[in-house]
C-alpha cells in the first residue's frame, strides 16, 4: 500500500484500509471500506471531511501493510468520553467531578493493555489526524505518546497510569481562555499570551483534589523548559517533574505535526530535526532518547527523495536510527527499483534522506502514477 495525499488521490484507485471519520457529532464514522474504489464523489467526501489522504492498494507496494497503532473501536470510544467529559467540565461551570476521573482512569488502562500488547512501538502520526476538534484528539494523542513513551523507558503500570491521566487531562486547563485567544489566527498580544500562559495553573487548581500530586504536578509543569525559558514558573533541570518533561516533548510534537488556525503541520520529521535541536535547552536527554524510538520519521508507505536525486517509498523503519528506514527506489521511468537499506547497507552510507511528502508531486513523483507497476487504477 501507498499513503496518498488526497488532491493527488484519482477515480479508479481502490483504499487499502477503511478511512474512519471522528467527530463531535458522530464518533466512528466509517467513511468509505477496504477496497472500494474511488470515484469524484467518494474523493469529494474525502476533500469535505479534511482528511488528508488514504492509503491505496500498489502491486509494487503489495508486502506494505500499515496496521492501525489503536484498534478504532478503542480510538473512537476514548474519544467520546474526553468529549462528554470536557463537555460536561464546561457546562458544569468549569467543575470537575469524581466521575470524570474515573472513566477517564477507564480509558487509560483500556491503553495501557493495548499498548503493552503490541509488539512494535511505531508511532505513525497518520493514524491520527481524522478528527475535527483538535483539543480532544490532541489530548489522545498526548497521552498514547507519553504512554508509549513511558513503556520504552520500562515505567511501572501505575506510573503509566499516571502518565496517561496527564496526557488526557494535561489542557484541560484551556477550557478557561477565551475561544478568541485559542483560536487566534494571528500572534497574540503579550496580555493575550500571559492569558495563556495561565492554562497549567487553571488545570493544576481545578484538579488537584481529584488526581494524585504526581498528575497535578506533570500538569502544572508540561509547558516548562530545562533552561528556565518555559512557563508558568520558569523551574529548570530537575526542578522540573519528570512526567512534566515527557508531556512536554509529546505535546510539542503533537502539535507542530497538526494543523492549526495560526500554521499548517509539518512533516514529522521536521518536528523531529526541531525537538533533537532543541534538546540541550529544552528537553531530557534520556527521555528524547527514548522517544526517539517510538516515533516514525518517515511513516511507511510515503515518499522520499534522496541525496543523489532519487526516489523513494519507505517501506520500513528501525526504532534504533528512525532517520535511516529500508526504502524501495522509484526509477525515472516510474518502474519501481531494488530495496535500499538505509541503516546496514554499507554501499549506501553517504546516501541521505532529504525531503520528504505525502504530496509525492512536490517530490517530482508524478510519474509513478503513469506506471502499472504501482497504484493498480480500475478503468
Amino acid at each position: 500500500m501507498l499513503y496518498i495525499t488526497r488532491k493527488h488521490l484519482r477515480p479508479g484507485m481502490i483504499l487499502a484500509r477503511d478511512i474512519t471519520l471522528y467527530n463531535s457529532s458522530n464518533f466512528n464514522t466509517l467513511l468509505l471500506t477496504k477496497g472500494q474504489i474511488l470515484n469524484n464523489t467518494y474523493i469529494k467526501r474525502i476533500a469535505y471531511h479534511s482528511i488528508e489522504g488514504a492509503y491505496i492498494e500498489s502491486e509494487a507496494f503489495a508486502d506494505i501493510d500499515v496496521e492501525p497503532y489503536i484498534d478504532d473501536k478503542l480510538t473512537s470510544n476514548s474519544l467520546s468520553q474526553i468529549n462528554d467529559i470536557y463537555f460536561e467540565f464546561k457546562m458544569n461551570s468549569g467543575k470537575i467531578t469524581t466521575n470524570n476521573i474515573k472513566k477517564l482512569s477507564s480509558i487509560v488502562d483500556s491503553l495501557i493493555t493495548e499498548l503493552l500488547d503490541k509488539d512494535d512501538l511505531s508511532y505513525n502520526v497518520i493514524d491520527f489526524k481524522n478528527y475535527d476538534t483538535y483539543t480532544f484528539q490532541h489530548c489522545l494523542n498526548v497521552a498514547i505518546l507519553s504512554m508509549s513513551t513511558g513503556i520504552s523507558l520500562r515505567m511501572s503500570e501505575r506510573q503509566l497510569h499516571d502518565l496517561g491521566m496527564a496526557g488526557l487531562l494535561h489542557d484541560i486547563g484551556k477550557m478557561t481562555i477565551p475561544v478568541s485567544i485559542l483560536n487566534k489566527p494571528g500572534k497574540l498580544t503579550d496580555e493575550e499570551y500571559e492569558i495563556m500562559k495561565s492554562h497549567p495553573i487553571n488545570a493544576a487548581e481545578l484538579l488537584k483534589n481529584y488526581v494524585s500530586n504526581d498528575i497535578v504536578r506533570a500538569i502544572e509543569g508540561h509547558h516548562e523548559k530545562l533552561d528556565g525559558s518555559g512557563y508558568p514558573y520558569g523551574r529548570k533541570g530537575d526542578n522540573i517533574h519528570y512526567y512534566s518533561k515527557i508531556l512536554a516533548i509529546c505535546d510539542v510534537y503533537d502539535a507542530l505535526t497538526s494543523d492549526r488556525p495560526y500554521r499548517k503541520a509539518a512533516f514529522p520529521n521536521e518536528v523531529i530535526e526541531y525537538i533533537m535541536g532543541c534538546g540541550d535547552t529544552h528537553f531530557d536527554h534520556e527521555i528524547l532518547s527514548h522517544f526517539i524510538k517510538i516515533i516514525v520519521a518517515y511513516p511507511v508507505g510515503t515518499f522520499v527523495k534522496l541525496s543523489d536525486d532519487m526516489l523513494a517509498v519507505v517501506v520500513k523503519n528501525y526504532p534504533e536510527n528512525i532517520m535511516r528506514p529500508v526504502i524501495r527506489i522509484i526509477n525515472a521511468d516510474g518502474t519501481v527499483g531494488e530495496d535500499i537499506d538505509l541503516l546496514y547497507d554499507n554501499e549506501y552510507m553517504n546516501i541521505t534522506i532529504v525531503d520528504m511528502g505525502y504530496d509525492y508531486e512536490s517530490c517530482g513523483l508524478s510519474g509513478v502514477l503513469k506506471s502499472t507497476y504501482d497504484i493498480r487504477l480500475i478503468s
